[in-house]
């Protein structure tokens, strides 16, 4: 009777044992940081938020919103960009993983006053453009906690026909809720 009693207990324990955490869940990142705008003569502050879900360790999908504001030649100019992206992770160790991200954006470039000594096609008064564009990035992400990592990111817009601004590279660093 013994015996039957240890063999139904440890079946049963291994039954109860719960398979390792394989990083599945929703997520949201808010980060800030610095852009250089290949057609503007001066950078930009950057501030993005994405949100996304990880279907494992190693692959998620993710929803973003970049707005970039800056002064160009006495105006002000700025960019939103909408994207969506798959991000591949690769976990270094428990604590340190690398990702890239790749995916498609719409953009949204405005302009606003009159730009003074900027070249021709600048327009005096207000300045609307929308385009496609692509995104490209790498980053690295450390775990503080179940719920709190710490990011850091270098990532590029490259558009798929001219723009106020042209590409856009852009550094973050910033901090994610995983759910």
């Amino acid at each position: 009777i013994l015996t039957l009693a240890c063999a139904l207990d440890v079946s049963f324990a291994d039954e109860v044992v719960a398979q390792p955490y394989d990083g599945s869940t929703a997520y949201i990142n808010v980060n800030t940081g610095w852009a250089s705008i290949h057609n503007l003569p001066t950078g930009s502050w950057a501030g993005s938020v994405n949100a996304g879900y990880n279907f494992n360790r190693g692959f998620a999908l993710e929803g973003g919103y970049n707005v970039l504001a800056s002064n160009q030649f006495g105006s002000t100019a700025t960019s939103n960009i909408f994207d969506v992206a798959a991000k591949g992770t690769l976990p270094l160790s428990d604590v340190f993983s690398l990702y890239g991200r790749a995916g498609v954006g719409y953009g949204i470039d405005g302009w606003s006053g009159t730009a003074t000594g900027a070249p021709g096609w600048y327009c005096a008064g207000q300045y609307n453009a929308n385009y496609a564009t692509a995104l490209v990035g790498l980053g690295g992400s450390f775990v503080l906690s179940k719920h709190f990592d710490l990011r850091i990111e270098d990532y590029a817009f490259i558009p798929f026909g001219n723009t106020m601004s042209g590409g856009i590279n852009i550094v973050t660093f910033g901090t994610q809720y995983n759910f």
